[in-house]
């Protein structure tokens, strides 16, 4: 009987793991999205300034983000995210075309990191 109780009491701490888990990266992810879509507003408009005062905040909250979902998602999938924050300050500084484009890239990538994690019921059975 110990050994049932013992059983339960652990599948149900890994529940409660699931579920804080992503909670969490939820909160991560959102506040990386806000940023990107103020930064691809700002670029829409030609306000390089408020970009890159918003690419800042981004950066300032890469590492955080990295960090707490580093646990919960593969580190490849972060690093492909990585490259494309790292290139994404010059194509805004010179007001390339292709700012705009990565970072669309960077949002969708984002999203479908946090995607990726949550449940399905086939993924279960």
């Amino acid at each position: 009987m110990t050994r049932c109780k013992i059983s339960i009491g652990i599948l149900c701490g890994l529940i409660l793991l699931c579920v804080c888990s992503l909670t969490l990266m939820q909160k991560q992810c959102e506040k990386l999205l806000f940023l990107t879509d103020e930064i691809i507003s700002a670029v829409e408009s030609g306000n390089t300034p408020e970009a890159l005062v918003y690419f800042d905040q981004l950066e300032q909250n890469w590492n955080r983000y990295h960090e707490i979902n580093g646990i919960f998602v593969n580190g490849t999938e972060l690093n492909d995210l990585r490259e494309i924050l790292s290139g994404l300050r010059p194509l805004i500084l010179q007001q390339h075309p292709e700012a705009l484009s990565e970072l669309q890239k960077m949002h969708s990538f984002i999203l479908s990191l946090y995607e990726e994690e949550l449940p399905e019921l086939w993924h279960i059975l």
